[in-house]
């Protein structure tokens, strides 16, 4: 049975059990033990002598005294030289294609690597009153959702800004934009035109080809403005009075796309109905921290948001608001109106001083309720920015506030980089940019709105408006 375990010679079998052996295993002779454990000890001996012999040059220890790491010689940077890479190195190679080529790079690599370390005393970027003089770089932060039909009328601003536009850094955020629109895309269009320094004349081209086709339904509000609000419009835009600067590229333009879960209607009645504020402004607050967050940079001086929806606006608000030297201050807004409404309207209501009643209501709300200024439902009798204005008032007066709105708001990058932001969460009753006006109150910043400095928000019809339109053009058709 178990022949096969011993060979035709009678040799002993090699393995460790066997038939001679009753089947036990076989004891290695001593020997041979101390045989294998020489050869093992010797073999670890001499790779280990190999490893030291091959990496001895590159894989050693080098151990420093305090004294020679505290005097340690860093590499001598050319960083005049390094001037000519600030745009990046392809850039470079690109503006000078055939002039340059990458061994010419690879023999300034190294200095390249070593001069990536960028230092920034953050006490030099607190903002100044004067902030043109003291070339301050501004951020200039822009929120859209939906907003192809007036990236026009926004992109006109933007350019008619006189504060030096080599200064100012842009930045975009789409979001929750509906299937059918195309923002985004138009945008990106648009700022490949504007910083190739032609989209005046793309727009004057696009506006023309409009002007050609028949005016929808959509203009008939128009026929109701006031006459003179109309022709104060047309003559902003007329490029005789564009300054020198009009079509200068920016410093540079970023467009961010995020969706935030805003599914309330971008109409003029969805966004205002007192249901939905709550929710909304607190989605707002969201996208607007996030788009704070990914664009601010360590030389950013101030911080300028504003609306898409701007209508009229001075060409040099951004000096105007800054020359106060508050750390948040936004002007007063209006929204011009048929004249069969009373021609204009305070339209930005978020921007107020606290009263003593408004302090009585939110103790007896519960902790996440958020106060909705300008609503019945919301007695606070608070002083509104809006409401103090003088058409002939001193444009240089300035108040103190507590809550702000924002379509306009100046604020020092300081504010931002010390932890105030736009609450997408119920403080103290409020969100988003009335909740900012209260955290920096809160914080120690000095928050302020100018009443008799005014900009005009587009008047966006609402549903009962439309109707009194249509019963008008009913009327006249009659008439006739």
């Amino acid at each position: 049975m178990f022949r096969s375990l011993q060979d035709t010679n009678n040799k002993k079998s090699d393995l460790p059990i066997s038939k001679r052996n009753g089947f036990k295993p076989s004891k290695q002779s001593q020997e041979k033990l101390l045989k294998y454990i020489g050869i093992i000890f010797s073999s670890i001996f001499i790779i280990v002598i190999l490893i030291r012999w091959v990496f001895n040059d590159t894989a050693s220890v080098e151990y420093y005294t305090e004294e020679e790491l505290t005097n340690f010689d860093f590499k001598e940077i050319n960083h005049e030289e390094l001037k000519k890479y600030d745009e990046g190195v392809e850039a470079y190679l690109i503006d000078n294609e055939g002039k340059v080529t990458i061994k010419d790079i690879k023999s300034e690599i190294d200095q390249l690597y070593h001069s990536t370390v960028d230092y920034y005393d953050l006490n030099d970027y607190e903002g100044a009153p004067n902030g043109q003089e003291s070339a301050d770089h501004i951020l200039l932060l822009i929120p859209l959702r939906n907003a192809e039909p007036v990236l026009p009328l926004m992109l006109k601003h933007t350019m008619n800004l006189t504060y030096p536009h080599s200064l100012i850094d842009i930045a975009f955020l789409v979001s929750d934009c509906s299937k059918d629109d195309h923002t985004l895309e138009a945008l990106f269009d648009y700022s490949i035109a504007l910083q190739h320094g032609n989209l005046s004349k793309v727009l004057q081209l696009e506006e023309e080809e409009r002007n050609r086709k028949l005016k929808g339904t959509k203009d008939l509000h128009l026929k109701y403005m006031n006459p003179d609000y109309i022709e104060t419009v047309e003559k902003s835009f007329d490029p005789k009075s564009h300054h020198k600067e009009y079509d200068t590229p920016f410093r540079s333009i970023q467009i961010f796309k995020k969706d935030f879960g805003q599914v309330i209607g971008q109409g003029f009645s969805d966004r205002h109905d007192v249901k939905v504020q709550g929710i909304r402004r607190k989605l707002m607050g969201r996208a607007r921290n996030w788009l704070t967050a990914n664009s601010l940079k360590p030389y950013h001086s101030w911080v300028y948001w504003r609306d898409v929806d701007i209508e009229l606006m001075p060409g040099d608000i951004i000096q105007h608001l800054m020359k106060f030297n508050f750390d948040v201050v936004v002007p007063n807004v209006w929204r011009p109106l048929p004249e069969f409404l009373g021609n204009e309207q305070a339209y930005d209501l978020n921007s107020w001083i606290e009263s003593d009643q408004a302090l009585e209501l939110a103790k007896t709300l519960d902790e996440d309720d958020v106060i909705v200024e300008g609503y019945a439902e919301y007695p606070t009798w608070r002083a509104h920015l809006g409401y103090v204005r003088d058409p002939n008032g001193n444009p240089d007066e300035i108040v103190g506030l507590d809550g702000i709105g924002g379509v306009s708001i100046l604020a020092k990058a300081k504010v931002f980089r010390r932890g105030a932001h736009f609450p997408a969460f119920t403080f103290l009753n409020h969100a988003e940019t009335e909740a900012f006006g209260k955290m920096c109150k809160k914080m120690g910043f000095s928050v302020g709105g100018l009443p008799h400095y005014t900009i005009w928000h587009i008047y966006e019809p609402s549903e009962d408006d439309l109707q009194e339109i249509a019963r008008k053009e009913r009327k006249k058709r009659r008439q006739q």
